[in-house]
C-alpha cells in the first residue's frame, strides 16, 4: 500500500497517532496514553488513573501491590506495570508534577481562604 492510501495518516482515520503513540501501545499493555488530559503521564486503560498515582499508592501508602490492585479493581499484572513505568520515565513524571502545581499556586490554589 501506497503513502497516502486508505489507513495512513493521509486519510486522516490514523489523526493524532504518531511513531511515539504507537510505540507506547506496543510497550504497554495497560498502559495508554491520555492526550485529553494534557499531561505525557501515562494512564491504566479504561480508568481514569494515573501511573503515579499506583505508585503513590505502593510507596507513600505503603500498599501491597495485590492490595492495590484489589482496591482499585484493576489487574495485578496493571499495577505492576505502572510501577515500571514510573521507574523507568520519574524525570517526566516529576517535571509533569511541577509544572501541575506550579499552574495550581499560579492560581492560588493552595491560598487558605481569609
Amino acid at each position: 500500500m501506497a503513502w497516502g492510501g486508505p489507513g495512513t495518516p493521509r486519510d486522516g482515520r490514523w489523526a493524532g497517532v504518531t511513531e511515539e503513540s504507537m510505540d507506547v501501545q506496543t510497550r504497554y499493555h495497560y498502559l495508554v496514553e491520555r492526550p485529553d488530559k494534557g499531561t505525557q503521564e501515562l494512564y491504566i486503560r479504561d480508568t481514569g488513573v494515573r501511573a503515579s498515582t499506583i505508585w503513590h499508592d505502593r510507596y507513600i501508602s505503603q500498599m501491597h501491590p495485590h492490595v492495590i490492585a484489589q482496591d482499585r479493581d484493576l489487574p495485578v499484572d496493571a499495577v505492576y506495570e505502572a510501577l515500571a513505568y514510573c521507574q523507568e520515565h520519574w524525570e517526566v513524571i516529576c517535571h509533569a508534577k511541577a509544572q501541575e502545581q506550579a499552574w495550581l499556586q499560579a492560581r492560588q490554589f493552595f491560598v487558605e481562604p481569609v
